[in-house]
């Protein structure tokens, strides 16, 4: 079976870096708007596109260049390193580098928050209670252990999120048993 177009080892050179940058650029726009105190509806607004445009750009869907021009004045940036960041011009045509990735802690809060209020809010069963507070406590460790240089430090924190992963596969399954 061949790799679909654009995956895999016979991805080209050129494809790879495109989507790297598509990546990176949806990315940088959740983080951005995780730490803006806004929200995705009020980005759409302000570009004057659909929430959905937004959810696009995202998952790493390059802006129109007036949409960009609008982003960059949304989060207070330099248009031409938007640009970049955005994909819409090179870092050596544009002569600036693309915007660092921002922070990401309040963008691992707001999916914390998120579990927090479907457990304490959705769910009647104990058992899912349960099993959702755990996956809340592995992302917990997993955003603890973040920077670590160690094996042993980076082997507990892949175990955690296993058992998170584990136990989300359990309360969407209920009826498939532990490790099968």
């Amino acid at each position: 079976m061949r790799p679909s177009e654009g995956e895999g080892p016979t991805m080209k050179p050129q494809r790879r870096k495109k989507r790297e940058d598509q990546d990176y650029w949806g990315e940088w726009l959740a983080r951005s708007i995780a730490n803006s105190g806004k929200n995705q509806t009020e980005l759409a607004t302000f570009a004057g596109v659909s929430n959905p445009q937004v959810t696009k750009w995202k998952s790493g869907m390059f802006p129109s260049d007036d949409a960009a021009q609008k982003i960059a004045d949304f989060f207070e940036v330099d248009r031409l390193r938007l640009a970049v960041t955005a994909g819409r011009v090179s870092e050596q045509i544009a002569g600036v580098e693309r915007l660092p990735l921002p922070d990401d802690s309040a963008q691992r809060k707001a999916e914390r928050d998120i579990i927090e209020s479907f457990v304490n809010k959705k769910l009647t069963r104990e058992r899912d209670k349960e099993v959702l507070l755990a996956a809340l406590e592995a992302l917990k460790a997993r955003d603890t252990m973040d920077g670590a240089t160690s094996e042993e430090t980076l082997a507990e924190a892949l175990k955690r999120t296993e058992r998170a992963v584990e136990a989300l596969g359990q309360l969407l399954n209920p009826d498939r048993e532990s490790g099968t």
